[in-house]
Parts: C-alpha cells; sequence; structure tokens
C-alpha cells in the first residue's frame, strides 16, 4: 500500500511556433521511490487540445484545460486539480520540465513516442458476450450524499446466491482496480460470477462516474461507502442475505477487517487479499525496507533507513500539529540527508496531509480480534507492499478461531496476486497475469461451501 500523490489530467487554448510538440509524449513522476507512467497526447488545428493518461491509476483520457506554446517551451494547466506542467524542449523528440501541485514540485522529462502506443498482452480481461448478466447502477453514501456508480454481475442461473462487495486499495481506483494496464477486479468478478456469485464492483468516490472529493477523504469516508454498497447488495434479487460478503485488497482488506471488527455491517464473511494486520506505521517502515532491499540498498544504509523512517511515522501519527510534525520529520531526516533539496521536502509535505496521517494512526489488531465471521486470508510471498509473514502471523495469532477460516501464503505471488520474478512494483506493469487463477479458484470454492 502507498500514500500515491493523487494525479489526473489537462487541455487546451493558445497558440505557438509548435509542431514539435504536437505528437504524443511519455514520461515518469517519481514520488516517494514509485514512478508513476504519464501519456500527454497534444494536437493541434486551430486551437491546443490533448489529453493526459495515468496507465497506472486508469485508462481514462482526460482532456486538457489549457496548453499555451511559447517558443520551446510549454505550459499545460488542470484547474480542477491545480496541476500544472511546464516544459522545454532540449532536443527534437525530449522535453525536460516540473509537475506543480498543491505547493509541491516534481521534476518530470518526457519523450516523444510513436501516437500509437503498444498494449501489452491481458489474456485474463473478459470481454463480451459474457455468460452472465452485467447491470450498471449507482447508489448513495447517504452520510455525506456522495453518488457512487458501479456494475453488478449475475449468473443467470440459481436463485438465493452468494453475493460480495469489492473494495479496492489505496489510491483512487475504479470499479476495475485499473492499474499498469491490468483490472484486476473485473477478473475477480468475471471469474466469480461464472461460478455462481453475484459481484459489485464500483468506482470510488471522486473517481469515474462516482461524485464524492477523493483528496480530501479518509478510510472512515471510504468504510461509509462499503457500508453503502453492502446495503444496496441486499436489496438485490437472487442474493442471499446469509451470504453476503465484502473482499477486499490492500487498503480495501484493512477496510474489510474494520467494518467486520465493528459489525458496523452485516456481513456474513470477509475476503482479504494482501491484508494489512499489524499497525500501519509498523507496515510502512517494513514496506520501506523491501523496497530499498530490492533497490539494492546496503545492509548498513537499510538499517539506518529503517530507524529514520520508524522515527518519521511515529511523528506522522503522534498528535503534533502539522507544521510542528514536518519540521520534526526534517530534523529526522537531517543526519541521513543533511541537503534535502525542495523536492524532497514537498514530498515530506506529503507525509502531514490530514488523511495520510488518519491512515497512519490506524492499528487493526483490536479489530481483528473481535472478528467473529468467516474470513479468507490470501497472502503473496513476494509481495513487497504488504510483507507476508508478520501480517499472516498477526492474523493467525489474533483472529478468533474459526473452522471456516481459510489463511494461506501463495508461493511467489506479488501484490497483484502475478507470478512474480521479484516482487517489485515497477515489475506490475510488464507481466501478463493479472490475477492468479488459483487463488481466484481457491476463493470461488471458499464461498460457495460456506
Amino acid at each position: 500500500m502507498k500514500y500515491y500523490i493523487f494525479l489526473i489530467l489537462l487541455l487546451q487554448s493558445c497558440f505557438g511556433y509548435g509542431q514539435k510538440f504536437v505528437g504524443t509524449w511519455q514520461g515518469e513522476l517519481k514520488v516517494q521511490g514509485v514512478a508513476l507512467p504519464l501519456i500527454f497526447r497534444l494536437e493541434k488545428t486551430s486551437a491546443w487540445k490533448g489529453t493526459m493518461e495515468s496507465p497506472a491509476q486508469g485508462d481514462a483520457k482526460i482532456p486538457l484545460s489549457k496548453v499555451v506554446v511559447n517558443n520551446d517551451s510549454i505550459t499545460i494547466e488542470v484547474s480542477s486539480i491545480r496541476l500544472t506542467y511546464k516544459g522545454r524542449l532540449f532536443e527534437t523528440k525530449k522535453m525536460e520540465g516540473t509537475i506543480f501541485q498543491n505547493g509541491m514540485e516534481f521534476p518530470m522529462q518526457l519523450s516523444k513516442a510513436d501516437n500509437t502506443l503498444t498494449k501489452r498482452r491481458r489474456p485474463q480481461l473478459p470481454a463480451p458476450p459474457y455468460s452472465y448478466d452485467t447491470l450498471d447502477v449507482t447508489f448513495y453514501s447517504e452520510y455525506d450524499n456522495v453518488k457512487l456508480a458501479g456494475t453488478i454481475t449475475t449468473p443467470r442461473e440459481g436463485e438465493k446466491l452468494p453475493a460480495v462487495v469489492l473494495v479496492t486499495g489505496s489510491g483512487p481506483q475504479d470499479r476495475d482496480e485499473t492499474m499498469m494496464e491490468h483490472k484486476p477486479f473485473k477478473v475477480i468478478a468475471d471469474y466469480l460470477t461464472k461460478h455462481g456469485i453475484i459481484v459489485l464492483r464500483y468506482d470510488e468516490r471522486g473517481v469515474g462516474a462516482s461524485t464524492g472529493n477523493y483528496p480530501k477523504s479518509t478510510i472512515g469516508d471510504f468504510s461509509r461507502d462499503v457500508i453503502a454498497a453492502i446495503g444496496f447488495l441486499q436489496k438485490q434479487e437472487k442474493v442471499d442475505l446469509a451470504r453476503v460478503g465484502v473482499i477486499g485488497h490492500s487498503e480495501g482488506a484493512l477496510i474489510a477487517e474494520l467494518i467486520a471488527g465493528e459489525s458496523s455491517a452485516d456481513v456474513g464473511f470477509i475476503g482479504l487479499l494482501g491484508a494489512p494486520a499489524i499497525p500501519i506505521d509498523s507496515l510502512m517502515v517494513l514496506q520501506a525496507y523491501e523496497i530499498g532491499k530490492l533497490m539494492g540498498m546496503s545492509d548498513a544504509e537499510l538499517r539506518e533507513a529503517k530507524e529514520v523512517n520508524r522515527r518519521n511515522f511515529a511523528t506522522v501519527k503522534s498528535d503534533l500539529g502539522d507544521e510542528h510534525a514536518y519540521r520534526q520529520i526534517l530534523e529526522n531526516m537531517s543526519s541521513p540527508l543533511p541537503d534535502l533539496s525542495d523536492n524532497q521536502k514537498n514530498e515530506i509535505k506529503m507525509m502531514v496531509l490530514p488523511a495520510y496521517r488518519y491512515f497512519m494512526r490506524i492499528d487493526p489488531i483490536p479489530f481483528i480480534k473481535r472478528i467473529h465471521v468467516p474470513v479468507f486470508a490470501a497472502f503473496g510471498t513476494k509481495d513487497v507492499q504488504v510483507p507476508f509473514a508478520p501480517n499472516l502471523e498477526s492474523l493467525t495469532d489474533h483472529l478468533p478461531r474459526n473452522e471456516k477460516q481459510f489463511l494461506k501464503a501463495y508461493d511467489g505471488l506479488n501484490h497483484l496476486f502475478q507470478k512474480a520474478e521479484t516482487g517489485s512494483v515497477s515489475e506490475y506493469i510488464d507481466l501478463e497475469e493479472t490475477f492468479n487463477e488459483q487463488v481466484l479458484s481457491d476463493l470461488a470454492q471458499w464461498i460457495n461451501d460456506l
């Protein structure tokens, strides 16, 4: 799980000398060790226009709000999210520039690409005609009147069927949990529905066709959205009210734990995919350590980074005011990194945003101890975002005993449940597998056997 910078994107207006800017430009925005690929497509007819895509976050082609070209320089704006990219050509097919958003700056170089970018193979992605019924729906999270848009898939045969709500991981996710050109929730929904299970998946608030403000929302808000989804699903025909459950991935699995532990919704079971089961600040220290190891850091560097991260996350979850906490983190960083750049300082500011501090204070263990419904929990042994050993151990130690529990670590799978070489986040996009079929088979059988 990562706290991502929630970008999305850009369009039109003005003049320039600029046929050199026409075309498709690709780059990577690097934030907290994660590279987010971005694609800009620029056109010039009577005026500039274009779109931007963030393949790791979805397939949306979002129109630009303003484009200004002046000789070898370009400015692209997105007023709705207060984002600007300013770039300058330094070769025929290369631009160097900076992303500005909410007072923060991040360097980003763009390279010109062929307009027809090759799509990677995704052999598991289902395509119509489907062997089940699909229905696009809307429902409301009434606490703050957010309209959520989603899709229900229903088997054509059978009555009184088990039903699940799918809950996505961290970052603004659409109903398919689209990332790295994969659509894992579409694959999961297709498999489960073909095996007799009704599935509801939906765009998170502020994403796709759903209303609401994602960046200003917390896990508490997302939990209320899940509760609304459960209530909506329970009203559907063919649903067996005794077998309505929640299946969450990553942060979505954390939400499933919280809901089941609080008994804040009437659920008959929960499915946990890569679930945090230890205090979040401890999880983030482990995550940073595993990612650092993959990046080739030495043992000494890893030990030092682990200690600094422990102090930083303790500061984030403390009751210090945001400005005080920010200054404390800078002080914590002063020994290993005495000369922080402005970009690094801007990244650190993200750590004191209210939603991140709320998230960092969560400890799922007290909730896990109160879960009395059957639990399916799957982990990948190559997961570097939610390392399997301490989280599986915590679930094993703290879940009340239930003969219907299914807890398993799957050898060689990463955080997205793909067969992986290293487990690195950067590897996700290059793997053809979207979601391991053995996990899907075990999950479907477990639900149907309840």
